[in-house]
């Protein structure tokens, strides 16, 4: 066995979107794995025929998004063409694939039809609909020189992953699979489809948008209902809604959030008959957050949140509580939640196979990167090896996990990875704060934790308040106000996790995390000597900034009393790590992503400028060039190494040597 380095992220596999046969045992899903030479990520479907071994069902390298056509004759799946994705169908008896799409900018999502006739799309076009690229030898010198100018007049017109919004958007379309793959447009500019999916009698489609005259400022999508005979669009469900499902009868299943709680809240599930406007709570007396809220540095494709038992009277959902995410059975006739699956985990994929009554589901856990498994009988049987080559040279340390006290009487969820060798002197400890702050760190994988533990740090993770999966009242907590309850929770966790462990060195302690992480590692270094060296990722340190930059930073003004910045301003200096930035007496290193649209990459160069002008302090500040604010989980396969470099050579000069 040898040390894990930065360079084994690029032996990792990950599977995920697992999907069952509607007439088969059959299991499909996505592996996805990094090609070093071509730094990229490669994608492709494989399935699993009663448990059989895994074999190959596509052969391209952007394969993603597998949906069975109801009879199960077919899978329709994404594939990039001309660096764009189309959607393809795959013959499931035998032949070979066939593209059914051809929008110059690309299919988002795509869901078939309950006759499997037709598919709806979400497909990115022009404002004119044009179904063709254009040809940019026919364009003027002017139109060809200036094709890059950005003019904006929306307050919504940039999201982080996706870029600023260009000419195309998505938008709805019938495709008849049976007419020449004839494409219907059911939607139009300027309005954005994020989802959709047919009503079970086939006469409409429900999808996910923006819409209304301030569709520009919803901070979040409602649901709508577009007749395919009148082409007339309903709204359904105001804005909040996280994912849905529809019932034989009509009615509507989903989870939901109230916008105005910016995050702040929880989705709870809801149930609206067809005969009824309100909705009506579902096990409402659940208190934790409905679908998958934990935190991880080695993605698996996503998949399902809520998945159909028995259509219109039972579903399954993924709840996270307290670290885990699990999969429960709700049953609508009698209003119960009951837990399917419990243990340290995180199950990010699942779906149920009709022919065999089992659950097939995508789990990792603390030691363990993603693998399909079939869950039946309070059994958990192994399908898929992706990462055995890897997990054979290497240990994965398998952290300590415990519930630190608090002076208030909560309890915070801690984690404590150890280096996997004996030491002689006692080891120093980084302490890692997540991002969100509304997230969890969860029993799952971390490389970049597994990392630094094999490089000889003890690393420390926790759930401060204003991390979900604790309930709303624990979430809410820091609405208004960082650095003050959920600092004396992530104080609470070191404290606790130096106490259980001795050989962590308390006088040669790290600090450091992303986005909410950085901020809060920027404001306890701005507020206390107690750290030898800190890494400051992608941060927040300046809200008045924050407020005009950010893709959604206009809705921070809820959070400040109601007022924007140029109405009042001190609520914002108040909280911003910027105005303490001449109390940090701590070694700071700072990374970010320079395509960062949520905490832009300015807010960063204005703490490296006055950190460096104040010339207090050891600073080094690194720019990642054609990245978003994700980089570290889904950045560019080398860039993600570059940072991990970065962050064990920092905590290596100011933590491993004399003070």
């Amino acid at each position: 066995m040898r040390e894990l380095q930065a360079e084994d992220l690029l032996k990792l596999h990950s599977v995920g979107d697992v999907r069952t046969s509607p007439i088969e045992d059959r299991v499909v899903f996505v592996e996805e794995w990094i090609d070093p030479e071509h730094n990229a990520y490669c994608r492709r479907i494989r399935t699993i025929v009663e448990h059989s071994a895994p074999v190959d069902l596509t052969q391209g390298t952007s394969d993603t998004h597998p949906r069975f056509r109801p009879d199960g004759a077919e899978l329709a799946f994404l594939r990039k063409v001309d660096d764009v994705a189309q959607v393809w169908i795959l013959p499931l008896g035998g032949g070979e694939a066939r593209q059914v799409t051809r929008y110059p900018g690309g299919v988002d999502s795509f869901a078939w039809s309950p006759d499997g006739s037709a598919l709806a799309v979400t497909a990115r076009v022009t404002k004119d609909g044009a179904l063709a690229k254009v040809d940019t030898a026919l364009l003027s010198p002017r139109e060809r020189h200036t094709s890059n100018v950005k003019v904006i007049t929306e307050l919504l017109h940039k999201y982080d992953g996706d870029g600023y919004f260009d000419p195309y958007r998505p938008c709805l379309f019938t495709i008849s699979l049976g007419d020449n793959n004839r494409s219907d447009q059911l939607t139009e500019h300027p309005y954005r489809v994020s989802e959709a999916q047919f009503t079970p009698d086939g006469m409409g489609i429900v999808f996910r948008s923006r819409r209304g005259e301030d569709y520009d400022r919803a901070s979040d999508e409602g649901l709508y209902l577009v007749d395919l005979t009148s082409a007339t669009i309903t709204e359904l469900v105001l804005p909040g809604v996280q994912a849905f499902l529809l019932a034989p009868d009509g009615s509507l299943v989903y989870s939901w959030e109230d916008p105005s709680a910016i995050g702040y809240d929880q989705p709870r599930l809801y149930r609206r008959a067809p005969d009824e406007t309100e909705a009506q709570p579902v096990v409402a007396t659940f208190a934790y957050p409905i679908g998958n809220e934990a935190i991880n540095d080695v993605l698996s494709p996503a998949g399902d949140t809520l998945v159909w038992d028995q259509p219109g009277e039972s579903f399954f959902a993924l709840v996270s509580e307290q670290g885990s995410v699990e999969i429960a059975h709700i049953s609508l006739a009698s209003d119960t939640l009951v837990k399917v699956t419990t243990g340290h985990h995180v199950i990010s994929s699942f779906a149920r196979s009709i022919a065999s009554n089992d659950l097939y589901a995508v789990i990792t856990t603390s030691n363990q990167p993603s693998e399909v498994y079939r869950l039946g009988d309070g059994n958990q049987e192994q399908l898929t090896s992706v990462n055995a080559e890897l997990m054979s040279t290497i240990t994965f340390v398998t952290p300590d996990y415990f519930q630190a006290p608090s002076p208030e009487g909560h309890a915070v969820d801690t984690w404590v990875y150890l280096p996997p060798k004996t030491y002689t002197e006692r080891v120093p400890g980084i302490v890692e704060i997540h991002g969100g702050p509304m997230a969890m760190y969860a029993h799952a994988f971390f490389f970049e934790f597994q990392l630094l533990a094999a490089q000889g740090f003890a690393v420390i993770a926790s759930n401060p308040r204003g991390s979900r999966g604790y309930g709303s009242t624990f979430c809410a907590a820091i609405f208004d106000r960082w650095g003050d309850r959920d600092w004396a929770d992530i104080e609470t966790a070191v404290d606790a996790a130096c106490e259980r462990h001795p050989s962590i060195d308390r006088e040669s302690l790290g600090i450091g995390g992303g986005s909410y992480g950085g901020y809060m590692t920027a404001w306890i270094i701005g507020h206390s000597d107690r750290y030898r060296a800190a890494v400051v990722g992608r941060p927040v340190t300046d809200w008045v900034s924050m407020v005009g930059s950010s893709d959604v930073g206009w809705d921070e003004a809820r959070r400040a009393g109601g007022k924007h910045p140029w109405e009042d301003d001190s609520w914002y200096r108040e909280q911003s790590p910027l105005t303490y930035v001449h109390n940090v007496h701590t070694p700071v290193l700072i990374e970010a992503q320079e395509g960062d649209l949520r905490c832009p990459i300015e807010q960063a160069m204005e703490y490296y400028t006055a950190l460096r002008f104040l010339n207090q302090v050891p600073v080094r500040f690194v720019r990642y060039p054609d990245e978003f604010h994700g980089m570290s989980r889904n950045g560019k396969p080398w860039n993600r190494i570059h940072r991990l470099d970065e962050i064990v050579a920092w905590y290596q000069r100011f933590l491993t040597t004399p003070s």
